[in-house]
C-alpha cells in the first residue's frame, strides 16, 4: 500500500505497563501535534477483533514506533507486532522507528541484533513532549518545519488547543449576547428608541422567535418561555361593523396577565363572530411558534 493510501501516520508497538510512564502522553502529544496516531486506546472500540484491528494498524500505518523496555522484551504479544514491521522493512523503506526507554544497547542487543543496530531515541531525560516533537520531525517533517520551536512545545503539551478552546468558549459566550436566551434565535434588528419624554435613548433588541429586550429588561416573551401568555390569558371583545359588508365583525384580544398585555394579539376580523376570532386564535398561534414577528 503506497503512503499516500495509509490511514495513519505512526502505529505504536508497545507494552501495557509503560501506558501511564509514557506511551499515553506520547500519543497524546503526537495528536496534538496533528500527527495521526495507531494506539490501541484510541482506535480500539468494543467488540473489535484485537488481532484484525492491530493487523490493519500495522499495514495502515507509515511508520512504526517500536517502544523498547524491559516489559516490551519480556511479552509474546509486543513481538507479534515487532515481527509484522519487520515483515514491512523487507520490502519497503524504513519503517520502524525505535524508542529506547529505560534499557540498553546490550539489552537490546540480546532480544534483537536487527533492532539493536538501528538509530533508537532514547527516552532518558526527555518528557512525552520532547519525545513527540523529535519524532514529528521524522514523521511529519512537513507539520515540523511550519513552526517555531516554542509553537511546537504549546502544541504538544495541549496548551494551543486551551487556548484554542478558550477562545471559542469568549466567542460563543460573545454570540449568545446576539440570540435569544430561552430559544437561541438569531437577532435580527437592533434599534435606538427613545423615552416618552425624549430625554434618555436605549436599545430595543428583536429576535427571530419575537422575544424583544428593551435596555436590557424583557419586553416581549420568547414562544420558549414558560410564562409565555396561553390564549386563556386574554379577554377576547367583538364589536360590530355594519359599514364593513364583508368584515361585520372585529374581535378584540386584550391581556388579563402582565405576559399577555407584552404579546399583542391584533385585530381578527370576519363575516361572524366566529370568524373575527378564529383570525384572533389564529395570530395568537403564529406568536406561539414563533413565526408572528
Amino acid at each position: 500500500m503506497p503512503d499516500s493510501q495509509k490511514q495513519w501516520d505512526v502505529f505504536i508497538s508497545h507494552a501495557s505497563e509503560d501506558k501511564e510512564s509514557l506511551v499515553r502522553p506520547l500519543a497524546v502529544s503526537l495528536r496534538n501535534l496533528g500527527v495521526s496516531v495507531w494506539y490501541d486506546e484510541f482506535s480500539l472500540r468494543l467488540g473489535d477483533s484485537l488481532s484484525r484491528s492491530i493487523d490493519r494498524g500495522l499495514v495502515g500505518s507509515r511508520f512504526g514506533l517500536v517502544v523498547i523496555s524491559l516489559h516490551f522484551i519480556s511479552k509474546p504479544w509486543p513481538d507479534y507486532e515487532l515481527r509484522g514491521l519487520v515483515a514491512r522493512e523487507i520490502n519497503e523503506d524504513r519503517v520502524i522507528l525505535p524508542l529506547w526507554h529505560g534499557v540498553t544497547r546490550n539489552q537490546v542487543l540480546r532480544f534483537s541484533p536487527s533492532l539493536a543496530d538501528k538509530v533508537a531515541l532514547n527516552t532518558t531525560g526527555l518528557n512525552a513532549q520532547d519525545i513527540a516533537i523529535r519524532l514529528l520531525r521524522e514523521i511529519r517533517p512537513d507539520i515540523y518545519i511550519q513552526h517555531p520551536r516554542p509553537e511546537l512545545e504549546r502544541l504538544a503539551s495541549g496548551a494551543a488547543v486551551e487556548e484554542l478552546q478558550a477562545e471559542l468558549d469568549r466567542a460563543r459566550n460573545q454570540l449568545s449576547e446576539y440570540r435569544c436566551s430561552y430559544c437561541g434565535a438569531t437577532l435580527v434588528q437592533l434599534t435606538d428608541v427613545p423615552d416618552p419624554e425624549y430625554e434618555n435613548w436605549t436599545t430595543l433588541e428583536e429576535f427571530e422567535c419575537g422575544f424583544q429586550r428593551l435596555g436590557g429588561f424583557m419586553e416581549r416573551p420568547c414562544p420558549a418561555d414558560s410564562r409565555f401568555p396561553k390564549f386563556e390569558d386574554y379577554e377576547l371583545r367583538f364589536q360590530e361593523t355594519p359599514e364593513e359588508p364583508h368584515y361585520k365583525w372585529q374581535c378584540y384580544a386584550l391581556g388579563k396577565t402582565d405576559m399577555a398585555r407584552r404579546v399583542h394579539l391584533g385585530l381578527g376580523r370576519g363575516r361572524t363572530k366566529e370568524e373575527a376570532e378564529q383570525q384572533v386564535r389564529q395570530l395568537y398561534e403564529r406568536f406561539a411558534r414563533g413565526t408572528g414577528v
